[in-house]
């Protein structure tokens, strides 16, 4: 079973610029992590508005993520950078299913 953490961080429009680097820092770090699978920053409609992904192989890993260097730097960093507190939230995944077809992903051909 893999883990998937979605956050919506919610930055402030004045330093957005910074907190789009340093999640930047936090993902190219994370990506090196042995068990994580994935790890993307993704800007969102409105300035400041960014969505992390975030996936590892187990939920113990997800965890040592927490214990690393990058992570505790992020966090040292982040607080001043944001309007108001993320929107985390963690689904455990028992299966994925990639489409045959994307485009335009026809539900009749997943995996």
């Amino acid at each position: 079973m893999s883990v998937l953490l979605v956050a919506e961080m919610h930055g402030r429009t004045a330093l957005e610029h910074q907190l789009r680097a340093l999640l930047r820092e936090l993902a190219d770090a994370s990506r090196a992590e042995p068990q994580c699978t994935d790890f993307r920053v993704l800007a969102a409609e409105d300035p400041g508005e960014f969505v992390l992904l975030g996936s590892w192989n187990t939920e113990t890993a997800m965890r040592e993520h927490y214990d690393t260097g990058h992570y505790r730097r992020y966090r040292d960093q982040v607080q001043s950078l944001l309007a108001r507190p993320s929107d985390v939230v963690v689904h455990h995944i028992s299966v994925t299913v990639h489409a045959a077809d994307p485009n335009p992903p026809d539900p009749g051909l997943l995996g």
